[in-house]
């Protein structure tokens, strides 16, 4: 998993690759069958939605996202807000059709037709849910693919960050934000700022978190930060990631990734 090589987008902290045979299983082919949930929140009004991106994969080898690994470190990486990581995994399907619930809405994601076979809502406002709830999935399941299961997570609860500024050379930076209610959470932070000259964003600072609700950037990274000629941009993420698994006659993963942003998309 390539956690770094973008801002946070959890586009970008998943890799599923299907060249080896780490795991085995008994589905469409000789690879395990998972599936990867991506939902953030977004803003609507005085409220928020979320718009679930389901896709499935038989896979040889994965690497999931689990939100209680963290390093507490930081680092400084080129910043470009248009990567997308490759992705070589063999798609399958898991039903023409998946439940999506959470405590204020049922939609049901739909399966692409052509393209990535991505399974999400015909509303392109999503679900309207209140961060932090808990969001159920039922899938009914292909038998030359996914198998049927059901599922459900904790989503990323709403927080708030306060802008940290530039500190004397030779001293961290520390960032605070509030902070996670349990243990199963971790917070993503990038710095963004203009290296070499000009006034494009194009370096950042890295960092992830225990969601505790204060972080310190190392004073090393910081140099770069205070040569920027264009004012760095903050941008955090709060993750929940839940890896349920589901052992049958053929045994699945399903890895459900919730994020809340600040700043906070905003809903169609």
């Amino acid at each position: 998993m390539l956690r770094r090589s973008s801002p946070f987008l959890v586009l970008g902290m998943i890799t599923v690759v299907a060249s080896c045979d780490n795991l085995t299983g008994l589905g469409a082919s000789s690879g395990t069958p998972v599936g990867i949930v991506l939902m953030d929140a977004r803003t609507k009004g005085a409220g928020y939605t979320t718009y679930p991106r389901v896709n499935f994969y038989s896979v040889g080898s994965a690497t999931f996202v689990y939100s209680t690994i963290t390093s507490d470190s930081c680092i400084t990486t080129v910043y470009d807000s248009t990567a997308v990581l490759a992705n070589t995994a063999t798609q399958i399907g898991a039903g023409a059709y998946m439940i999506a619930a959470v405590s204020a809405d049922t939609d049901s994601l739909y399966k692409a037709a052509t393209g990535d076979l991505t399974y999400h809502s015909n509303h392109i406002a999503g679900l309207p849910f209140t961060p932090g709830d808990s969001v159920f999935f039922n899938i009914a399941g292909d038998l030359a693919g996914f198998p049927q299961l059901q599922a459900h997570a904790r989503t990323a609860e709403p927080f708030t960050i306060i802008r940290p500024t530039i500190p004397p050379s030779g001293q961290p930076m520390v960032v605070q934000w509030t902070p996670a209610t349990d243990n199963n959470a971790a917070m993503y932070l990038a710095l963004i700022y203009n290296s070499g000259g000009g006034t494009a964003l194009n370096a950042q600072i890295f960092c992830d978190f225990h969601d505790a609700g204060q972080g310190t950037v190392q004073a090393r990274l910081l140099d770069a930060l205070r040569s920027t000629s264009v004012p760095f941009v903050v941008q955090a993420q709060r993750v929940r990631a839940n890896l349920v698994v589901a052992q049958g006659t053929t045994t699945a993963y399903m890895n459900i990734v919730s994020t809340f942003e600040v700043p906070t998309p905003v809903s169609p």
